[in-house]
């Protein structure tokens, strides 16, 4: 119901993108085809993207409603608020990965010489720039006058109530206090203007101009808000009043358009959650329990928002709090998630009632916020809280991706999912964690140099896959398995990839045979690292391919093309990927604040 609002170069897109969606996930499939032009303005005035902190993404100084520039067009008759708040706060992320890929994109350009190719993406961006302003300017449609009269609400009382009917917008009384205590601000000339029979030009009051709302609103002064939903009661509502925000009892004060939702995640709950998880993995005792700890609570968070299909309109599922635990797909995670584990205890005794899916990405979140270098990344500006939990997800396994190829990839995230290659690779690049048991997948080794580092949330997947010389394994699994390993051959502890991950980098599929990812590297005496084909180069990605925007993502997230210690690229990411991963499907959520 509440979140940040976006700068004001993105705001108007978000809010046109979603106008006629009723989730997030098709608000956030069409914001995808315009929010990614949009450079916001705040980004462009204030030097945003010169700053590096990952912290506080969403705790900017708030912009004056003066500022905020409301569509002509209808927006929300219909549609749940949240998609309204979440879709803008995927602007101003996307907007921060599209500056970084920008600058990206000069520096490379800049090291290698390519004027030429520079212009002409500089002309591909203009050209994406001015479609997005296009898309900008207003669309003139004649403003509602909602007065209240008895043609919209029988029972219409506009000074003391709102017309469930209209949404609220034929409201003209005098409260200018939020359901959570807020003051509302004066609505600005612009908006009255706008939309001159809103009653917006009478103070600082809440009102639902032109319906864009599901209710009476208004705009705030706080450091993590831009807008409230106000407690005006129905005017179909009985004699007890009830106010639309909710509550217990008399079946009144609802639009009609909420659901329950599960426990209230404050700004507190949400650290003690991290505090919690870092205990529990504190008593680990040994680094290759411990390795499998951690990247087994992401991994179980990734499970389930994989199973997401944003073309089964029937049954998209997504995060639910749901696996197939009898799948050799999520094989390992009932070690992660039983009755005896003390994940699963945690959420028993104190945290029950959070729902399950929420709880899995608050573990997820906390697993990378711990073990990020220097704590950098904090997802609690993706976190929205009130998911639903699904008991049962019959054919959910058969959605998650298999090893052998990056077909799988791009069926899982690109198609299903609605993600692009980039945040495909962002989110595998959480293989840095953890490790994979031959015993529940058939594979086994880090990702990683060792159990020690595959406790840290960094870019080292990257350098793994660039650098070393992998060959291809063998398994002994039935069905037969294939993965890619380096180092010494016999080692019980070996490095691994997956096919999944090679081909992020290297065009196997273009190979003659077997081939080495990296031939021209040697041991101290001379002999080759490859394992096997050391003979045979594996060809690497180039800008022809149809997954070069994959290879791409890989150099970008590495920091550049000297060795450097920056997982800025990496984590700015990962976080948007996961944002949108976490929250396709979702309806109805609410982010995190410091009180419910």
């Amino acid at each position: 119901n509440k979140s940040c609002l976006p700068p004001v170069a993105t705001l108007h897109l978000a809010q046109t993108m979603v106008a006629h969606s009723n989730s997030i996930a098709t608000a956030i499939s069409a914001a995808f085809v315009v929010l990614t032009y949009a450079v916001t303005a705040a980004e462009e005035s204030n030097n945003e993207a010169s700053n590096t902190s990952l912290r506080g993404i969403n705790k900017k100084t708030p912009v004056s409603p003066a500022d905020i520039s409301i569509p002509m067009d209808d927006l929300r008759r219909t549609a749940d608020p949240f998609a309204l708040a979440a879709a803008a706060a995927l602007s101003e992320m996307e907007a921060k990965e599209e500056m970084a890929e920008y600058e990206y994109d000069q520096k490379e350009a800049s090291d290698s010489g390519r004027t030429r190719e520079l212009a002409n993406g500089e002309k591909r961006r203009q050209r994406k720039k001015n479609r997005a302003q296009n898309q900008q300017q207003p669309v003139s449609v004649p403003s509602t006058d909602n007065d209240g009269g008895e043609d919209e609400c029988p029972g219409s009382n506009p000074s003391d109530c709102g017309c469930p009917t209209v949404f609220q917008s034929d409201y003209r009384g005098n409260k200018g206090v939020t359901e959570n205590g807020l003051a509302c601000l004066p609505w600005s000339s612009k908006h009255a203007a706008a939309f001159p029979n809103a009653g917006l030009e009478n103070g600082a009051f809440c009102r639902n101009p032109d319906q864009v709302a599901s209710r009476a609103f208004c705009f705030v002064n706080h450091p993590d808000i831009m807008w409230d939903y106000c407690d005006v009661s129905m005017c179909d509502d009985d004699a007890s009043g009830g106010g639309s925000g909710g509550g217990s009892g008399g079946g009144g004060g609802t639009t009609g358009n909420q659901v329950p939702v599960p426990g209230c995640v404050t700004t507190a709950r949400y650290y003690q959650v991290e505090e919690d998880i870092a205990m529990i993995a504190d008593q680990v005792d040994n680094d290759i329990d411990r390795s499998h700890l951690l990247g087994g609570i992401l991994r179980l968070a990734a499970h389930d928002f994989m199973d997401y299909d944003q073309n089964n309109h029937a049954d998209p599922m997504g995060m639910d709090g749901c696996l197939d635990w009898n799948s050799s797909n999520n094989a390992g995670l009932n070690s992660i998630w039983n009755e005896h584990s003390a994940l699963f205890h945690l959420h028993q005794n104190k945290y029950s009632d959070i729902s399950r899916p929420d709880f899995w990405v608050m573990a997820a979140n906390a697993v990378v916020h711990l073990t990020s270098v220097n704590q950098a990344l904090d997802l609690k500006p993706t976190f929205f809280w009130g998911r639903i939990e699904a008991d049962e997800c019959p054919g959910s396994a058969a959605r998650l991706p298999s090893t052998e190829s990056c077909q799988q990839v791009e069926g899982v995230f690109l198609d299903r999912m609605g993600m692009k290659w980039k945040d495909a690779v962002a989110l595998l690049g959480a293989h840095t964690m953890g490790r994979a048991h031959s015993e529940f997948s058939g594979h086994h080794g880090t990702w990683v140099p060792n159990d020690i580092e595959a406790q840290i949330f960094d870019k080292r997947y990257f350098q793994e896959v660039v650098a070393r010389s992998w060959s291809v394994r063998h398994l002994a699994h039935d069905p037969p398995l294939q993965d890619w390993t380096t180092g010494n051959a016999n080692s019980n502890r070996p490095k691994l990839m997956l096919n999944t991950d090679i081909c992020l980098f290297y065009d196997v599929e273009a190979s003659s045979g077997p081939c080495c990812t990296r031939t021209d590297a040697f041991d101290p005496s001379g002999r080759s690292r490859c394992l096997s084909d050391a003979d045979n180069q594996c060809p690497t990605i180039d800008s022809s391919h149809p997954r070069w925007q994959a290879a791409r993502a890989v150099r970008r997230y590495l920091g550049g093309s000297t060795q450097n210690d920056s997982n800025q690229a990496f984590y700015q990411a990962f976080k948007l990927a996961w944002f949108k991963a976490t929250l396709n499907g979702m309806e109805h959520l609410k982010p995190v604040m410091d009180t419910c």
